[in-house]
């Protein structure tokens, strides 16, 4: 297993965190709705509900996913990204339940310069350290 010290000094990129209002949205059921945990230009770390049934093969496949600001919805469009990890997140009182958290990691796939702008503003404009 990889310790967390070892994946920050593989990354590239400093990792940001979003302001509570900023979401990610996968263009594929298993994701929906998620909310975004961390950023960078180089990817996303972010927390979704996995619902009972749904297969974890999609995620293998290049995932495009938007992200935004709830209040305004400005954001970037139709990223395509690659999932590095995906994984559970413990229920706190071990309770049991078909519906689970899952945190998910992705690394950005190549955009074009209009998606790099729109992340840089993005970043900058919804992130508490881009302030």
């Amino acid at each position: 297993m990889v310790s967390e010290k070892e994946l920050r000094d593989r990354r590239r990129h400093k990792r940001h965190l979003p302001k509570e209002w900023v979401s990610a949205h996968g263009q594929t059921s298993i994701v929906g709705i998620a909310r975004l945990l961390d950023i960078s230009k180089g990817g996303a770390a972010f927390q979704y509900v996995r619902g009972p049934g749904v297969k974890l093969a999609t995620l293998k496949k290049t995932l495009i996913l938007h992200l935004f600001e709830t209040v305004t919805s400005q954001g970037v469009k139709d990223i395509e990204c690659k999932v590095v990890y995906d994984t559970e997140v413990p229920r706190e009182d071990n309770s049991q339940g078909d519906h689970r958290l899952r945190r998910c990691g992705v690394q950005f796939g190549n955009h074009n310069w209009y998606q790099s702008s729109q992340l840089d503003l993005f970043i900058r404009d919804f992130t508490l350290e881009g302030n």
